[in-house]
């Protein structure tokens, strides 16, 4: 198949569509955009952190926890989908949840992941807005908006 030819600029737009999308709970349109982009930037692994994100918002921990971890793996992992990782744990009641949250916020590379395990952890994190209180539940759970990805 020949790659189809897309401007970095149109490919960034669609991925900050997806990511509006899964904030407003627009799960499909998200997921449809999102194999758009997979056929625009096929060799962009990091997509694959929307697959998870996605899996999250359905309330399926355990697929999204085996896709960021598979991302994990990767030397260039994102701080951001270690968090998700804690999150996803966290939903399952895996406790090793602990090690990944108290990983991230010693390293403290990356302020909305720090501020989603410190969610977790019932820590305060010092924001205009107030921080929400953590998840107890199986329900699907928000995730931060994050600029991170790009074509």
């Amino acid at each position: 198949m020949e790659k189809i030819q897309c401007p970095g600029s149109v490919v960034s737009g669609l991925i900050e569509l997806i990511t509006v999308g899964l904030t407003h709970d627009k799960i499909q349109d998200a997921a449809a955009v999102l194999a758009a982009v997979r056929v625009l930037r096929p060799e962009l692994k990091a997509l694959d952190t929307f697959d998870a994100w996605i899996s999250i918002k359905r309330g399926n921990y355990l697929e999204g926890a085996r896709l960021l971890r598979e991302l994990e793996g990767d030397a260039g992992s994102k701080p951001l989908c270690r968090a998700l990782y804690a999150c996803c744990l966290f939903a399952m009641g895996d406790q090793s949840w602990h090690g990944v949250a108290e990983g991230l916020i010693e390293e403290d590379a990356d302020a909305d992941a720090v501020a989603l395990v410190k969610a977790l952890s019932g820590r305060r994190t010092p924001t205009s807005a107030p921080a929400e209180a953590p998840v107890e539940s199986a329900a699907p759970m928000e995730v931060p908006n994050s600029q991170y990805l790009r074509a």
